[in-house]
């Protein structure tokens, strides 16, 4: 390939570019080598040409599993892409751009980096590269792992299914829909776990990946014990154990997979088989395993009422439980760490382009204000004798105006004092089933909804309340649990169809943003809206302005709750 790439001088720079871009899908490594056929003839090439060459180099970087060790050139990249690109360049520039983030520790920019490729795609061209798509999104699911947003991260997920399905691999789409597993699991969704797994294990059966689909079954089997379904959960072991193909002849399982020790071992322990139970918690306490595999032997011991065993293993589990919770307040730190750091670089970025938006304005203001300044004289001595003579004539309107109004308000208190009120209200109020009643047939004629949006419903509903007592700190629990939260959710699309339909249904916002929007046409203040999401100040304007930007494609957090407001019909 190198050769006839070579031998094509007849043919443009990007022709050749572009084909060694297709050879970087499938194999990175022939790419770069036969990119570096071409290093040092860059130089003499068109910007254009430069870009490219740069854009495909990073590409097959990235997928052989390099790290881009520098942003100097990508964000040349970037900047050329944002103004020259397709969609498609433009989308793989800020992918890659959001990888070098990624790898620095920088998850807030990466995650922003990420967002702005999703939007530069254009998913309703047929040409779509829904391969760099789906890797966005799954980055992304990766991230929102890290940082403990499971709901975001099943977002996430699900776009990346979606993408790999438009790619018409069936294997990698099942696949893809079993990665769900994972933060359903850290959400404590124990039924739709083993749901997942249930059909993606059928699904990989049935097409013959046998072994990727006996893959997925370890996380069900802890399940099955942990509620002592015990007949299952061995049933699945044995699945395991046969078919995996990690396993030697003496039953040991490959390097990596070690834990798995530990969830035989609490099988072991679960049917009373207290020496094999030990002897699998020690072989997975040499794997690293430690936490688990003190927890496990303290239950050994206390089976076997050792008080030695159980002393000296009750300060091992404690400790490794310390060192896990040490490393957990560590990654906190750090992911904290990066969100100032990033805060704190947008906030410089933004002061120095007002800074230089100020000068500008200042030079143009003081020209504008001489001009202005010239030109008010000037009015200001034509009208000021037609002031006079507007004026008299105003006030002579306005006297006749009072007049006129005087005497319409005696008319109308006059009207009111003759009227019935008790049989004005009975005729409203049968006009009122009368056009009730003419909607819901309008509704059952045409196929659309009949439902109203009810804001005085949904401001006084108990859920709400609970909110507002959270909010001003008025609750034993000031953080919405998971049940408050789809509790508003419920009311919310109950009280509000129409408002629910728009937001979570045809815009698809993400539960984030979904209770953020949910927050603010209620009128709850930003910092209230931090608290009860449990998030901070940056994550919750990101939310805002991702919302704002799929309802009404306007950029920013500002504009979002007038807009919602004027969704709502509120004047």
């Amino acid at each position: 390939m190198i050769a006839i790439l070579s031998g094509c001088n007849g043919r443009k720079m990007m022709t050749r570019l572009e084909a060694i871009s297709k050879i970087a899908d499938t194999n990175p490594d022939s790419a770069l080598l036969a990119l570096a056929e071409y290093e040092s003839k860059k130089h003499n090439w068109s910007k254009g040409d430069r870009m490219h060459f740069e854009l495909v180099k990073m590409k097959s970087q990235n997928k052989s599993g390099m790290k881009i060790k520098s942003d100097s050139v990508l964000n040349d990249v970037v900047t050329y892409f944002d103004d020259n690109g397709t969609p498609n360049e433009r989308m793989l520039a800020y992918y890659l751009l959001g990888r070098f983030h990624a790898n620095i520790g920088e998850a807030p920019q990466a995650l922003q980096t990420y967002y702005d490729a999703i939007e530069k795609s254009d998913t309703l061209d047929s040409k779509c590269d829904y391969g760099t798509l789906a890797a966005i999104y799954g980055q992304m699911a990766s991230l929102f792992h890290q940082q403990n947003l499971p709901h975001d991260e099943i977002w996430a997920f699900r776009h990346y299914s979606d993408c790999i399905k438009r790619l018409g691999d069936e294997v990698e789409y099942i696949v893809a829909r079993s990665q769900l597993i994972r933060p359903y699991y850290l959400l404590g969704e124990k039924d739709s776990v083993l749901q997942i797994i249930d059909t993606s294990y059928k699904e990989l059966n049935k097409i013959g990946e046998k072994k990727r689909a006996v893959g997925l079954l370890p996380s069900s089997i802890y399940i099955y014990i942990e509620r002592n379904e015990l007949s299952q959960a061995k049933h699945i072991m044995d699945i395991y154990e046969k078919e995996s193909g990690l396993f030697d002849e003496k039953g040991n399982i490959v390097k990596g997979r070690e834990h798995y020790y530990v969830t035989k071992g609490f099988y072991e322990l679960a049917i009373d088989n207290y020496d094999a139970a030990e002897s699998l918690f020690r072989r997975s306490i040499t794997a690293g395993y430690r936490s688990d595999s003190f927890k496990g032997l303290l239950y050994v011991y206390r089976h076997k009422n050792i008080p030695d065993s159980i002393t000296r293993f009750s300060v091992l589990y404690e400790k490794a439980q310390d060192s896990l919770h040490n490393q957990m307040q560590i990654d906190a730190t750090h992911r904290m760490s990066a969100l100032y750091n990033y805060s704190r670089s947008q906030k410089e970025a933004e002061h120095e382009a007002q800074k230089a938006r100020n000068a500008h304005l200042w030079i143009v203001g003081i020209l504008v204000s001489v001009v202005l300044g010239l030109i008010m004289i000037y009015v200001a001595y034509k009208d000021y004798h037609k002031k006079k003579h507007e004026e008299i004539e105003k006030l002579a309107i306005e006297l006749e105006s009072a007049k006129r109004e005087y005497q319409d308000i005696q008319e109308e208190l006059q009207r009111l004092k003759d009227k019935d009120y008790k049989k004005l209200i009975a005729e409203k109020e049968e006009k009122g089933k009368e056009l009730k009643q003419t909607i819901e047939e309008l509704a059952d004629a045409t196929g659309l909804s009949s439902a109203i949006d009810n804001l005085d419903d949904f401001e006084l509903s108990k859920i709400v309340e609970v909110f507002r007592k959270k909010k001003d700190f008025r609750s034993d629990n000031p953080i919405p649990n998971k049940a408050e939260w789809r509790a508003l959710e419920v009311q919310f699309s109950k009280d509000m169809p129409s408002a629910y339909k728009t937001l979570a249904k045809d815009k698809k916002l993400s539960p984030l943003e979904l209770h953020v929007c949910m927050l603010l046409i209620l009128d709850f203040e930003d910092s209230s809206i931090v608290n009860l999401t449990d998030s901070i100040s940056q994550t919750i304007t990101t939310a805002k302005s991702r919302a704002n930007k799929k309802i009404f494609n306007e950029k920013g957090a500002q504009t979002l709750k007038a807009g919602l407001l004027q969704l709502i019909k509120i004047k």
